[in-house]
């Protein structure tokens, strides 16, 4: 097996090229007031779900060398958006999306994970959004 570098996969189609971060060198780090640094594991498997609340500052590294910042909210959820091919198996990392819980709202920051020939958006541009609604889940990592 070849080794992979910050561009994981080029996917040819017909009509498009995609590239995609690597997957396995791209992770989340939380920052602690008691100084304690937490890095998630990659995007396969990122330990999000053991994560103690309390986060101090929240950022994500990308295998390309971006480093995105979230700004400091009371509450993230991180969902990664991936897609699976049917013939193959092979997945393709479309986005990580942070929902931060504000004082009345929900903002999601949508961090690219991949670009081609159809998207205006590039690996590493952020898009954010208003949620209209909050997710349910065990999952919200509160912070301090």
């Amino acid at each position: 097996m070849e080794s992979l570098n910050s561009v994981d996969g080029t996917v040819y189609g017909k009509h498009n090229v995609v590239q995609m971060i690597n997957p396995h060198t791209s992770y989340f780090i939380a920052y602690y007031s008691n100084d304690t640094v937490v890095k998630g594991n990659n995007l396969f498997s990122t330990g999000w779900d053991v994560l103690p609340d309390g986060i101090l500052k929240l950022q994500y590294r990308l295998s390309t060398g971006h480093i995105i910042e979230i700004p400091k909210f009371r509450a993230y959820l991180s969902l990664i958006e991936v897609s699976e091919s049917v013939q193959t198996g092979n997945k393709i990392f479309h986005a990580i999306n942070v929902k931060c819980l504000g004082d009345n709202e929900v903002i999601n920051y949508r961090i690219v994970l991949k670009q081609d020939r159809l998207s205006k958006h590039k690996i590493g541009d952020i898009i954010v959004t208003k949620e209209k609604s909050i997710v349910k889940s065990k999952y919200w990592k509160f912070s301090s």
